[in-house]
């Protein structure tokens, strides 16, 4: 009996290093498959561009066992982005032939373009393991903004033509457009004779990071003056000189207002205009009071600072 239990307990750590030994590996690739996951997705996850530049993404797939074909479908925002092209990536056909088709429509709604493109391999056997691009796809920027690559649709097929559980990762595409301001805007003087002229000086710049070329108007209440077209380096800004001539306007009050015309992507268009504070008086020549009539009061007011010249303390633009 003392025999025969004592076997027994000289046997039993011999049991339990060979259990531990098979069931530590089992343990493990059961936690490695639990962590391996066939996965769809763009590459590069994030993509950063200029407007009118062109770029490409790849539809890539990670971790796939067996893959004999493929379908997916992916969605954009098209007043950001248009495909321009696309073709196979080299992961299913490093086996063998494929028969691969793709097309798409920059217009698919009103707010959206969609590409969508489908692969089968046309050798018999199995199917492609591992990782790779399936798909590369050519964009290129059209307007500023940010936009999500959605993938939807997509199947993925194994040899005995069964779906392969998967899941998908999409991209995004922020696109820098140009940003144009108006930083200033100023009169030489606040009252014109009626049929005499005045200068408006505007302050733009370029806020983006391309030269950009614009337009540039100033309106009078809303009556154009006059529209310029204005080339600005990124980051740099300058002053414009616009002249009234106050000839074909009525005589009274008016706001002088400055206007860039938004540039192609340019999405902050709430400094695009700006308004002066003061308004500016279209009057009677010689009515330097504004009373509406030319009197000695008028002369008194132009002869009180005879002599005077701009940047002298008595100067007055409005009497000149």
């Amino acid at each position: 009996m003392q025999n025969k239990l004592s076997a027994h307990i000289t046997t039993s750590p011999i049991i339990i290093i060979v259990i531990t030994t098979l069931i530590i590996p089992i343990c493990l690739n059961i936690k490695t498959y639990a962590q391996t996951q066939t996965t769809v997705y763009i590459e590069p996850q994030s993509t950063s561009t200029l407007i009118n530049e062109v770029f490409s993404v790849n539809l890539t797939i990670a971790d796939v066992t067996d893959l004999c074909s493929w379908q997916a479908y992916i969605y954009y925002q098209n007043d950001i982005l248009q495909v321009v092209g696309y073709e196979e990536g080299p992961f299913l056909k490093s086996h063998g032939s494929t028969m691969f088709d793709a097309g798409y429509d920059n217009n698919y709604n009103e707010t959206h373009g969609e590409i969508w493109m489908y692969c089968i391999r046309t050798w018999s056997g199995t199917g492609v393991n591992g990782s790779g691009v399936l798909a590369t796809i050519d964009f290129k920027a059209i307007g500023g903004g940010t936009t999500t690559l959605h993938l939807a649709n997509t199947i993925l097929g194994n040899s005995t033509a069964q779906p392969i559980p998967h899941v998908t990762v999409d991209g995004d595409v922020e696109v820098f457009g140009g940003d144009i301001a108006i930083i200033n805007v100023k009169t030489s003087k606040t009252i014109v004779g009626q049929g005499y002229s005045m200068n408006i000086n505007v302050t733009v710049e370029n806020q983006g990071t391309t030269a950009e070329t614009f337009n540039l108007t100033v309106y009078a209440n809303t009556s154009e003056i006059e529209t310029k077209q204005i080339t600005l380096d990124s980051n740099t800004s300058t002053i414009i000189t616009f002249t009234w001539n106050t000839a074909s306007f009525v005589k009274g009050n008016y706001t002088i207002r400055a206007y860039a015309h938004p540039i192609l992507g340019e999405t902050d268009t709430a400094d695009n205009s700006l308004v002066m504070s003061s308004v500016i008086s279209v009057v009677m020549p010689g009515d330097a009071n504004l009373d509406g009539v030319i009197t000695i009061l008028d002369v008194c007011k132009v002869t009180g600072i005879y002599g005077a010249k701009k940047g002298d303390q008595n100067y007055n633009p409005n009497v000149d």
